[in-house]
């Protein structure tokens, strides 16, 4: 489950800027089968896009549909945003699943905390929904690599990041 905070005020200026950035139209399937060179202009093109955090969740049990998963990964993820962003009441959220088993949940999850989230929607916002796919993509198979130059690595573009994982049971770090 991968999630991306947008001040409300920004989401539009955001979403120009992911549909420029080259990343939103490929079809990429692996970061690290992109060139190093391709991997550092998605970087410095996606730089610029306005985010208050990222926060992504992986399943290390690839349990698709698992219930205690999307529970656990819905209750951290209301948690990160409780923690980050105290005091805002207003945010996007960009969802790299936008089924409802997530997005119902969390928003409930939000609301009870006070906070109003207003969820992007697929065809409104095509470049960040590619933005947050790519994200996802570049979290499973970074999560362990600790050798990634900073210029090629896509998470350095957001202000804040989380990635953690779950698995018998366990809470994200």
């Amino acid at each position: 489950m991968t999630t991306l905070a947008l001040g409300s005020e920004t989401t539009d200026a955001a979403e120009r800027v992911a549909m420029a950035a080259p990343a939103g139209e490929r079809g990429i399937v692996s970061w690290f089968d992109l060139p190093a060179v391709a991997r550092q202009n998605v970087v410095r093109a996606c730089r610029p896009i306005p985010t208050l955090g990222m926060y992504c969740v992986i399943d290390d049990e690839h349990v698709e549909g698992n219930e205690e998963f999307l529970r656990c990964a819905i209750q951290d993820t209301v948690e990160q945003f409780l923690e980050r962003f105290h005091g805002w009441s207003d945010i996007h959220v960009a969802l790299g699943d936008p089924s409802a088993d997530f997005r119902d949940p969390l928003e409930i999850g939000l609301r009870t905390a006070g906070i109003e989230p207003h969820f992007t929607e697929d065809s409104l916002f095509p470049g960040l929904r590619a933005l947050i796919r790519l994200t996802a993509l570049v979290c499973r198979e970074t999560k362990s690599r600790a050798d990634i130059p900073e210029d090629e690595d896509l998470l350095e573009i957001y202000d804040t990041y989380t990635v953690g994982s779950l698995s018998s049971g366990e809470q994200p770090w």
